[in-house]
């Protein structure tokens, strides 16, 4: 997904009503002095401005917006401008388009970003070392219906509880993750679910042996 601020009323407009494919909206607003307070933190790929909200003084403030983000790729768009301005502004990471821009054109000028993005390898956050599991799907099934020696039926719901666990702590940590703060909460997920799975199955297993059971 790349990070995209946009800058312009109308994006806000475009926006409300269709969001582009493989961008992911940090920002979006039409007042470059909030934009550029904000947008820097954000770090995005890529900024989309609309010189249509400028007035005096565009190829300055333009200038200085751009090199604030310090995007990969800035996109501006204008109605009617001079020659000479777009000549000043155009840059290698610098795109200038007519507007009104559609977002199928807007996809068609990210596409090569997309498709670098998708072709890089996913940096994996390493995972701390878990306990193995020590009671397997057949266990925990046959644990789920056994009959207790006294009449509660513990070993049913720990043994439940067990399997919700390990099915949990798969499936964090497997989930797909669009960006950097995703696979940090998965993992975070992932290696907590893991510590409570391994201490409700060393319940589990003195409950079994409490019990006098046989898995």
């Amino acid at each position: 997904m790349l990070r995209t601020a946009f800058l312009g009323a109308q994006f806000v407009g475009q926006l409300s009503a269709r969001k582009p494919e493989q961008v992911d909206v940090v920002w979006l607003g039409a007042s470059p002095a909030a934009f550029a307070a904000e947008v820097p933190a954000l770090k995005p790929d890529v900024v989309v401005i609309s010189l249509s909200d400028f007035s005096e003084g565009t190829d300055q403030q333009v200038r200085q917006l751009i090199d604030l983000t310090r995007a990969e790729l800035t996109i501006l768009t204008y109605s009617f401008a001079r020659r000479a301005l777009i000549r000043t502004l155009q840059a290698q990471n610098v795109r200038v388009l007519q507007s009104p821009i559609t977002f199928d054109v807007l996809q068609a000028h990210l596409a090569p970003l997309i498709v670098r993005q998708s072709l890089q390898p996913r940096r994996e956050i390493a995972l701390m070392p878990v306990a193995p599991t020590r009671f397997s799907s057949e266990q925990l099934g046959k644990l789920m219906e056994v009959a207790s020696s006294v009449q509660c039926e513990c070993p049913n719901h720990v043994a439940q509880l067990v399997e919700r666990l390990q099915s949990f702590e798969k499936y964090s940590k497997d989930c797909e993750s669009r960006n950097e703060p995703d696979r940090a909460i998965h993992t975070m997920l992932y290696e907590t679910t893991a510590r409570v799975r391994a201490e409700m199955e060393t319940a589990l297993a003195k409950l079994v042996e409490h019990e006098n059971l046989v898995v």
